[in-house]
């Protein structure tokens, strides 16, 4: 291939990047100069592999599967030739490697199908170049190019060389949807699914290395809290102990403890010893005093007080003085936990840091950050970063944060030329997490002789995640990160005057993205007081939500997205036929429906629940319905297990799971005391894919909001009774065993 044609085709694919610009040299297979590589994601070979290089980090969600099918669709290659590898990240040659707020096929989708359908183009004019016919009477399938007059086939493995000195086509095709083989069917094996069910797929905890050690570290329990000093004859008879010593907090973007490094020549020895050590804190620069109850009390007394700053403002200017009493006025409170990531496989890095420069090995959503945030504390340039991504047993925006990643380098910093691996045990991970805020939120509005509410106020008391993630406490304009799911500036319902004041409090834990991120608090809340407005109007709550949703015209709506109330009120309508909405149910039962436009997501959801709740609290889910519309859909098989993996995690923070602080320190520790559901909790959901041709959109997070708020109106509409507060079983709900 000529250069200036390869340049135009990297540029054309990945947004700029050229080829020497993305792939690192170190750690990638077949490099073999005979092998082509049309594009930074795809490389062809003489024995008929197809590698495809995969940026975004695979943690559950599927992208070893779904992009390849992307590149498969457009490439027309046969998918058993497909191998997949999951691309180091250099910091020296940058690339968006970051992977979370269900985006990664949104921003892959359209690169990945313009890099595959140049390369089956190139193919097909070397394939007619060979035959000495017309490009129009060839075609490619399933990793050869036919000859539709003779018959004659060539595979692409003995294409590439000729391939690769065509022309690159300005503006290739794509291909219609309704010639797609690949996207969009059902029953496409998981590229990883053999190695997952067998115990064989290799996460970063499960790396070895020659002369390895292993790290723990004991933190302070205490947010702030300071080393004073530590008694080495408290582990004396842990044998294999290599070296103690102090753990510096490494600053923002990082938000790491002080603490005690262990550093042990196995990984048994390491973990007796961090429960044995005796350490002795210095609190004096921390709160040890600060508690849920506390804290929460610090929220509520900040609605009362003036806002930091008001967020989003439509039309008049709506004030706090709603009269509770006056006529058509509801008023409501709701409170929102800290809750914990808990991701199947606690935060580890492997790190060796020699000849000045790091080497990193493990599972990572933003490998960018970590590089960035080190490379910074270090005072080392880009360049002396490389990380080997590995597949993570799970991230849901755990993995986002920096902090383990941090520390193996400050680990391997002092044991230099020695590669070390730091693991967070169960505890270690409940313990330090970085959390989903914490928040209070008050909602008040008039309702109209329209029966819609004229009036709308949200205010919210929040300690926002920017503050940690981004490093810029104190700063209100970071108070625009909490935004989503409708509070402020991206309302899906017709509301002509609306207003959100929001207000900081400094809190007692560090805080980062959870699954579904703001939607998590701002929808779930706006979504049972619109149930509350509902009961004010006289209606129930699937004809109030098609009552505010009528008058809306599709559009862009904040954020960026375009919005389109007539996919929400179908996803709302088919989720009510499902339920059964309008049947007449015998007391003690009760539906509720909720929903969610996940804006830059470009996703639609609806829940609905029928339940009953026994004198006992306990709740029985009867039926459960989801219908979920993203767009244009890559891999149903992988999508359900999204929505499936979005309910349990959904129904865990609804009934069960909750962070709570006691002395300044987390009081929760495993499973047992931060619980989630379990089998014999939830009967299976129904779950509705919406048919459709619009661009795709996300599945990660997108099904999560909408679930807790549906669950909690079908309470309410069971017993009567409203409940504002999370997890329930601090009001002494919980599931009857099915």
């Amino acid at each position: 291939m000529r250069r200036r044609d390869f340049i135009k085709i990297s540029s054309m694919t990945v947004g700029g990047w050229t080829l020497a610009q993305l792939l690192p040299v170190k750690g990638l297979a077949a490099n073999a100069p005979e092998c082509w590589q049309p594009s930074p994601l795809v490389r062809l070979c003489p024995d008929g592999k197809i590698i495809v290089y995969v940026v975004k980090q695979e943690s559950g969600q599927g992208v070893q599967t779904s992009l390849p099918m992307i590149m498969a669709e457009e490439l027309e290659a046969d998918l058993k030739d497909i191998v997949v590898e999951a691309m180091p990240y250099d910091a020296a040659k940058s690339g968006d490697y970051s992977t979370g707020g269900s985006t990664s096929t949104i921003r892959q989708y359209q690169p990945l199908r313009k890099a595959g359908v140049t390369a089956r183009e190139m193919l097909i004019a070397a394939a007619a170049k060979e035959w000495n016919v017309s490009i129009e009477t060839c075609k490619a399938e399933r990793s050869k190019v036919v000859n539709s007059v003779t018959g004659q086939e060539f595979a692409y493995k003995d294409l590439i060389e000729k391939a690769s000195k065509m022309p690159v086509p300005k503006d290739p095709a794509l291909k219609n949807y309704k010639d797609f083989r690949v996207i969009g069917k059902q029953g496409q094996k998981k590229t990883n699914l053999k190695e997952i069910v067998s115990g064989k797929m290799k996460y970063g905890i499960d790396l070895k290395l020659p002369g390895m050690l292993y790290a723990v570290i004991v933190r302070c329990p205490v947010l702030n809290g300071k080393v004073k000093s530590w008694d080495p004859a408290s582990i004396s008879k842990v044998d294999g102990i290599v070296q103690l010593f102090e753990m510096k907090e490494m600053g923002d973007q990082i938000e790491n403890r002080s603490g005690v490094a262990i550093v042990a020549n196995n990984r048994w020895s390491a973990l007796k010893a961090q429960q044995r050590l005796k350490v002795e804190w210095d609190l004096s620069k921390a709160d040890a005093t600060v508690s849920t109850a506390s804290y929460y009390k610090l929220q509520e007394s900040k609605l009362k007080e003036k806002a930091d700053l008001i967020y989003n403002e439509k039309g008049d200017v709506v004030t706090d003085s709603f009269d509770a009493n006056a006529a058509g006025v509801v008023k409501a409170v709701y409170r929102i936990p800290f809750v914990a990531h808990a991701t199947m496989e606690p935060p580890n890095c492997t790190a060796q840091f020699k000849e000045g420069k790091f080497e990193l090995w493990g599972g990572f959503q933003n490998p960018g950050k970590v590089a960035s945030a080190g490379a910074k504390y270090f005072n080392l340039k880009a360049a002396d970063v490389f990380i080997n991504l590995q597949p993570m047993g799970g991230g849901f925006g755990r993995k986002l944060s920096a902090d383990y990643g941090a520390e193996a380098m400050q680990i391997a910093k002092v044991m230099e030329g020695k590669p070390v691996q730091l693991i967070f045990t169960r505890a270690d991970d409940i313990r330090f997490d970085v959390y989903r805020p914490c928040s209070t939120h008050q909602l008040s509005a008039k309702i109209s002789a329209s029966k819609k509410p004229d009036q709308w106020q949200h205010h919210i008391v929040i300690s926002p995640v920017m503050d940690f993630f981004q490093g810029n406490k104190g700063n209100p304009g970071w108070f625009s990160a909490e935004a989503g799911g409708g509070a402020y500036g991206d309302m899906y319902y017709d509301i002509p005057q609306l207003r959100a004041p929001m207000t900081r409090t400094m809190p007692p834990v560090s805080l980062g993205w959870w699954r579904s991120v703001n939607f998590t608090y701002n929808n779930v809340v706006i979504e049972c007081f619109v149930d509350e407005l509902a009961k004010k109007a006289g209606m129930d709550g699937l004809s109030y939500r098609l009552n505010l949703l009528a008058g809306l015209q599709k559009g862009p709506i904040k954020g960026g997205s375009v919005y389109d109330p007539r996919r929400m009120e179908n996803v709302l309508k088919q989720c009510a036929e499902k339920i059964g909405w309008n049947k007449k149910r015998a007391a003690g039962r009760g539906v509720g429906i909720a929903c969610c436009f996940y804006n830059h997501a470009k996703a639609y959801t609806a829940h609905a629940f029928e339940v009953s709740v026994n004198k006992e609290k306990q709740v029985k889910i009867h039926k459960a319905i989801v219908v979920t519309d993203i767009g244009t859909v890559i891999d149903p098989d992988g999508l359900t297990n999204q929505v499936q993996g979005s309910y349990v995690w959904a129904m865990s923070a609804l009934m069960k799971s909750e962070i709570t602080v006691l002395n300044g320190a987390v009081q929760q520790s495993s499973f047992f005391d931060f619980e989630v559901v379990r089998m014999n909790d939830l009967p299976p959901i129904d779950i509705t894919i919406v048919q459709s041709t619009e661009e795709p959109g996300g599945a990660g997070e997108t099904s999560v909001p909408s679930a807790m708020p549906a669950m909690m109106n079908a309470i309410a509409a069971a017993t009567n009774i409203r409940v504002r507060e999370m997890p329930l079983k601090r009001l002494g709900y919980s599931f009857a065993s099915l």
